[in-house]
Parts: structure tokens; C-alpha cells; sequence
């Protein structure tokens, strides 16, 4: 008994550990199927040395970070991680330096990304070389020395840029120009292949001088070198210097006079990069100016990117300036950061063992790296970036129509341009305040992108709009009037249904032709009844004004928001960059955005350049609001300007400056008067393939209508033939009318 009751307490242990084992491998292996878990095998250390205290060292960080953070949410199946160690350099070499070191003796990482000065850059290339070890650099080393290890991160196709300056010197047919460009080694390299390739293009017409000037020029020193150019009497240059450099160096020009009537200036991408970063009084400067910038194409991901940087700063410091928009310098930190840890999950495949030639499959994968990325296409030869985006030319505009339209007056008016800003460079206050300093004659006259509104039309006068605010396009495709379409669609409609229910129909062809016509008739119909429903209901569709915001950019134009048709409408202050705009209106009312925008119509022309695509805009009703020139009550040269201006736009001046400010490049305008007649235009070439399907039934009726008819024609003729036969010999035992009605009956059947 005792040995029996054992047995069966074994017997019951070993079932119960089987049942345990059984749910245990269940759970874990729903908990594969569910979660799909990682299995990390190797962790790849990566240095990043930059300026932590500035804000694209901050900037360039969070690119980084957020690179990886993508990088592996899409490729959660890598067996690789890279893991980032940051260190602040305080914008110095020597504190890159050292940590640089730390990280190579320390952390032992396996790549560097950073140096954000050439200085900083030609040390970190120096120990990549010695260690053996990649290190991707956001700027170019002092020296021209081929580093292996030493791989420049940004856009170094310098042949691209030099064939489109060389272009424009020639399209310009000007012929002597200066160039101007820092002392630094690598920058003076970019200057023989700009001679040479002037020298080719224009087949030895153009005569350059070239001028250096040390990046750590003071603001003395860069007056004594433009008074020096000046001397020489030519006034076409071409910039190429660093983006340090290059905002002294115009605000010098402009004191000087140099960026006036008459001189042209061209700037290279090392520069005008960093256009939208410049303070507001340098943007006045160089009003005018030409430049060459790299371009990167627009993108959900871009966007994404930027949304997400301008919401993780705002939460860690709310007083930061917003970020309107990334650099290209942090969206080619992005890409890179993409670009390593492709490079690292390939090269542990390779499973090198040593950490030198660890640093030699990486660096090797590197460079094979292709894909494409928030700047385009990727791809790094000879250790630089070579992105298949063009560059793109820039055109800072300002006061091209004020210039053309004075000096096309019978009389001499001496003018001088005056910022309206503070002692620091910042607005001196809002639109509104400008117009009222002319009231109170502080000064003289307003040049800018100045909104005509009535109630700054009680202070001062305005010039006749140099930029309208509406355009009256007709519809020339509307086919035909209202009563006629309306009268043919019910009459083809009620003939449709006629002959289709009252008619017996006993020819199959018939039947046939019927049907389509009818299917023919029942989709232009439907298309027809939903453009009446449109055109109907078009004028009614509003803002919910609960819950509803709109946003706006100027305080101007609260008032006007409110007086017009969004009154009780809660407003929200929008931003003033592309992308804030595309924000704002992706996230919509509900999650933190808006629903609308109000704002000047060439800068929402700007906006939609870009975004046509998804968003439209409407158009005013008045014919007078625009841009304009603001002058005192009573002035007389608010006659004679716009007498000029009228002019300009007679002589297609002011439609060609238009064109070339914001590349319109579809119809942008949503406009009341087109959607009474035409909110979605069927055209008849849009109905082509349901004309062309009734065409080809109608043909193919007629067809066999023809041929059975001939066919039945040919029967009865060889009928009669026989009939005559029989009945001329007589043969009367053959009914032939029975035949004959029965073959009738067979052909149309």
C-alpha cells in the first residue's frame, strides 16, 4: 500500500511538472510570436563632441539622438545598437581634443561624430588617423592632408557649385569680378577651380581678382578691406566665406554703401546655409543679394523632425527661440547618424575581432553607404558627402519696386533707408507702430511689405498695391449656360427612362444600345447632380466657431479676422516659418492647432510654393488691399509712385518680379467665383472613357445591324431565286410562304 500511494505521488509530480512545463513554454512562446524581443548581441560605443552651450550644438545632439531612435524603431530586427556618449567641447579645440581622447582610451568608442570648426576638425582627423577609427566632421580640416579615417559629413560637390556661379556670371554677361574669400586653406581651394571654370565658360572673357581676408577680422579691419575694393572700381563679387564671417562682412558693405544700386553680390552656399539663422538687421543688408544654397527636398519625415525638435525644446526651455526650421548642417548630422548605424550592423557581419580593424570595416562600410535621406540621396566619395539634391539659387528681395518705381519719376528724389529696429537689431515694434511713426513724422516714407487696412488709412495715404491681393480668372472651360446643360441632361434623362420602360423593345441590338445609353445617362446625371450640390452648398460651408482656431502671424490683422467672417472665433498666433505654418494646420483645432490662417498673400504664396499640393487659399473680395508704400496725409509723391507703379504693371515689370519672388508654380488660389461654377470640373475629357465605351457599343450595334441586315437580305433574294425556280416548273407541293415567315421571324429574332 505504502509502496502504491508512492507511486502514484510521483505519478501526480511528474504530470503537474509536464502541465507547468507545457504552460510555461506556451507563454513564452505566444510572448516570441507577440512581442517579437530583441536579442542585442552587441553594443557599438560612438563619441559625440560639440558645443553643448550653443544652440545648434544643441540642435545637432538632438538630430543625432533622434537618427537612432528611428533608425531602430524601423529596424527593430538588428542585432546592433549604437549607444552615443556626448561630451562639450565649449566651442574650443583643445577641450575637443581631450575628449576626444577620453573617448578612445576610455570608453573605447568606435567612431566620433562632431567638430563643428575646421580647427576642431583637423586635431579629431589627426587622432582618427592614429587610432584607426572613423570620425565624421560637421566642418572641413584647416589643411588640404588626406585623412582616411577623416570623413566630411556635409555637401562637398564644389563642381556643381562652381558650373552655376560660372552660369550666372555669363547670364549677366558681366566681366569683372572680385572675389572675396577666407584666408583658410580649404576655402582657398575652392578659388582656382571657380577661375578655371569662369575661364571655360566665358572662353576667357571674365577678369577675376581674388582678395582673402582672415575669418578673425575685426569689424575695423573688414572696413579697411571693403574700402580697399571699393578703390578698385569694380562692383561684382562673389563671397566665400564662412558663415561667421560673412554677417560682419555685409553689415560692414551696407555702411559703406556698397550694397546699393549698382553693385551685385553673389554668395556660396558656406555662407547662405545659414541665411535663416542671420539676425534680422544682416537680412536688411543684403537685400538684393544673390546666393547659392543647398536644397533640400520637403517631406513628411523632414517635417516630422522638425515638429518634434520644436516640441522636445520648447518642454526642456519655453524662452528658446522656436525653431522655425533645421539647418542643413543638423540635417546632414541627421542622415550621418542614419548612415553609421547601417554601416555598424554590416560590419559586424564581417566579425573582425581587432578594434583597429574593427575601425577599418566601419569606416569601409561607411563610404559604401547608400540610401536616401532627409537631404536626398546619400552617398560619401572620397570620405565627402555627395548628395544628388542641386543647389538651389536664392534671391534675398527687398526694394526692387520702390527703387524702379522712383526712379522712373520726371524728377530727382534723394531717399535713405532706415531700419526700423532697436538698439540690439530686433523690430522696433508692430506694423501698426510703423505706419503711426509716419503720421507722427518721424519719418518720411514706409518701403515694405506694409497691408493696406482701413484704419491705417485714417493716418496715412497709400501708394496703389505694388503686389494685389486678388486676380479675376474666368472659367473659360464652362462649357455652355446653365439652362441649356440642365435642360439637355433632363431631356436625355427623360427620353433615357422612356424608351427604356414604356417601349417593348423586341431587337436584342436595340435592348443593347439601350442599356449603355442608359448607363451613359445615369452617370452624367449622378456627376451632374453632385456639381449642383456643390455649387449649392459651396457659400455655406464656415468655421465651427466652437473649438475652431485661426491663426495669424501679424497683431494687425486681429481686427481684420474679427470684422470679417470669423467673428467669435477664438484666434491663435501662428508662426512665421513654412514649416510652423504646415504644423500648425496638420495638427488642426482639435490637437493644438488650427484650422486656418490669415495673413499677407505673398507670404502665403511662400507657403504654398511648397505645399500646394494639400492646402489652398481663398481669395479676398476687396480689389484694393495689397502691399504698399505708406507716405503722410497730402503727399505728393503718393500720386507720382503710383502713376509709376501703374506703369510697371502695364510694362509686365511688376508680374516678372512677382514670378521671380515666389516661383509660382500651380494655381494656388481657392476662389469663391470659381467654386459657384466649377468647385470640382467635370470635363468632357474626363468623361472620355464613358463616351468612349457608348461609342464602341453604338459601332459594334450598328456593325452586326449591318451585317445581319445584308446577311438577311442575301437569304431572302436566294428564297425568291428558288421559289421562282419552283414555281416555274410547276412544283406546287413546297409551302414557301411558311418558309419564308419563319426565316423573317429566325433574322430578326
Amino acid at each position: 500500500m505504502e509502496f502504491r500511494g508512492l507511486r502514484k505521488t510521483i505519478i501526480l509530480s511528474f504530470l503537474t511538472f509536464c502541465c507547468l512545463s507545457h504552460h510555461l513554454c506556451g507563454d513564452i512562446k505566444k510572448t516570441n510570436n507577440d512581442t517579437n524581443p530583441i536579442l542585442v548581441e552587441d553594443q557599438v560605443h560612438v563619441g559625440v563632441i560639440l558645443d553643448m552651450g550653443s544652440r545648434e550644438g544643441k540642435i545637432v545632439f538632438s538630430c543625432i539622438s533622434m537618427a537612432l531612435s528611428d533608425f531602430y524603431y524601423l529596424h527593430n530586427n538588428y542585432s546592433t545598437r549604437v549607444v552615443v556618449y556626448s561630451k562639450d567641447s565649449n566651442g574650443k579645440p583643445l577641450p575637443a581634443l581631450s575628449a576626444a581622447l577620453d573617448f578612445f582610451e576610455n570608453i573605447k568608442v568606435e567612431a566620433i561624430i562632431g567638430a563643428q570648426t575646421s580647427v576642431e576638425a583637423n586635431l579629431l582627423a589627426e587622432l582618427g588617423e592614429a587610432a584607426k577609427l572613423p570620425v565624421m566632421s560637421l566642418s572641413p580640416p584647416l589643411t588640404d592632408n588626406k585623412y582616411p579615417f577623416f570623413i566630411e559629413i556635409m555637401h562637398a560637390d564644389e563642381a556643381a557649385e562652381v558650373k552655376g556661379i560660372s552660369a550666372l556670371i555669363e547670364v549677366f554677361k558681366w566681366r569683372d569680378v572680385i572675389l572675396v574669400y577666407d584666408n583658410k586653406e580649404y576655402e582657398r581651394d575652392f578659388i582656382p577651380s571657380l577661375v578655371n571654370s569662369f575661364q571655360e565658360i566665358t572662353h576667357g572673357s571674365v577678369a577675376c581678382k581674388s582678395y582673402n581676408i582672415a575669418s578673425s577680422s575685426s569689424d575695423e579691419e573688414i572696413i579697411e578691406y571693403l574700402q580697399m575694393l571699393m578703390k578698385l572700381k569694380i562692383k561684382v563679387f562673389v563671397v566665400h566665406v564662412s558663415h561667421f564671417l560673412a554677417p560682419r562682412l555685409f553689415l560692414s558693405a551696407n555702411k559703406l554703401g556698397m550694397m546699393s544700386e549698382g553693385y551685385s553680390w553673389i554668395m556660396t552656399s558656406s555662407s547662405m546655409d545659414s541665411l535663416h539663422s542671420m539676425d534680422l538687421s544682416v537680412i536688411e543688408s543684403i537685400q538684393g543679394v544673390l546666393g547659392f544654397r543647398s536644397s533640400v527636398p520637403a517631406s513628411m519625415s523632414l517635417h516630422s523632425l522638425t515638429s518634434r525638435l520644436r516640441r522636445k525644446f520648447y518642454l526642456e526651455d519655453p524662452n528658446m527661440e522656436a525653431i522655425r526650421e533645421l539647418s542643413i548642417d543638423e540635417i546632414w548630422a541627421y542622415d550621418a547618424t542614419w548612415a553609421l548605424a547601417e554601416a555598424v550592423e554590416r560590419a559586424r557581419l564581417r566579425n573582425s575581432t581587432t578594434r583597429s580593424s574593427k575601425g577599418v570595416v566601419l569606416l569601409g562600410e561607411i563610404l559604401q553607404s547608400r540610401f536616401k535621406g532627409l537631404s536626398g540621396g546619400i552617398q560619401y566619395l572620397n570620405g565627402k558627402l555627395f548628395s544628388s539634391e542641386p543647389f538651389e539659387i536664392v534671391n534675398v528681395i527687398g526694394k526692387e519696386v520702390f527703387k524702379a518705381a522712383v526712379g522712373a519719376l520726371p524728377y530727382e528724389v534723394q531717399y535713405k533707408f532706415i531700419p526700423f529696429e532697436d538698439g540690439n537689431g530686433n523690430p522696433a515694434g508692430t506694423y501698426n507702430d510703423l505706419v503711426y511713426q509716419v503720421y507722427l513724422k518721424k519719418f518720411d516714407a514706409v518701403v515694405g511689405d506694409v497691408t493696406i487696412t482701413a484704419n491705417r488709412s485714417q493716418y496715412v495715404d497709400f501708394t496703389v498695391p505694388y503686389t494685389d491681393l486678388v486676380e479675376h480668372p474666368t472659367n473659360e472651360k464652362f462649357q455652355g449656360t446653365p439652362g441649356k446643360q440642365i435642360a439637355t441632361v433632363l431631356w436625355f434623362a427623360f427620353s433615357s427612362l422612356v424608351f427604356a420602360n414604356m417601349e417593348k423593345l423586341s431587337n436584342n441590338l436595340a435592348k443593347f444600345v439601350v442599356a449603355i445609353w442608359v448607363f451613359v445617362v445615369f452617370i452624367l446625371t449622378s456627376s451632374y447632380t453632385a456639381s449642383l450640390a456643390s455649387m449649392m452648398t459651396v457659400k455655406e460651408i464656415q468655421l465651427n466657431s466652437r473649438g475652431t482656431y485661426i491663426g495669424y502671424q501679424s497683431d494687425s490683422l486681429v481686427g481684420v479676422a474679427v470684422n470679417l467672417y470669423f467673428s467669435g472665433v477664438p484666434l491663435y498666433r501662428s508662426g512665421h516659418s513654412v514649416e510652423e505654418y504646415f504644423c500648425a494646420l496638420s495638427k488642426g483645432s482639435k490637437h493644438g492647432g488650427v484650422s486656418a490662417i490669415i495673413d499677407e498673400v505673398p507670404y502665403i504664396k511662400i507657403f504654398l510654393e511648397k505645399y500646394s499640393a494639400d492646402y489652398a487659399m481663398i481669395k479676398p473680395q476687396s480689389i484694393t488691399n495689397g502691399f504698399a508704400f505708406v507716405f503722410p496725409k497730402g503727399a505728393k509723391l503718393v500720386h507720382d509712385v503710383s502713376r509709376q507703379i501703374e506703369f510697371l504693371r502695364e510694362e509686365g515689370k511688376l508680374i516678372e518680379m512677382e514670378k521671380t519672388w515666389f516661383h509660382e508654380k500651380a494655381t494656388l488660389m481657392y476662389d469663391e467665383d470659381i467654386s459657384k461654377s466649377n468647385p470640382n470640373t467635370i470635363e468632357l475629357y474626363d468623361l472620355r472613357g464613358l463616351f468612349l465605351i457608348s461609342g464602341a457599343s453604338l459601332a459594334i450595334a450598328l456593325f452586326l445591324f449591318v451585317v445581319l441586315s445584308l446577311r438577311f437580305r442575301n437569304l431572302i433574294r436566294g428564297l425568291m431565286h428558288r421559289l421562282r425556280m419552283f414555281l416555274s416548273f410547276g412544283n406546287t407541293n413546297m409551302p414557301p410562304v411558311p418558309i419564308i415567315m419563319q426565316l423573317v421571324v429566325h433574322a430578326v429574332h
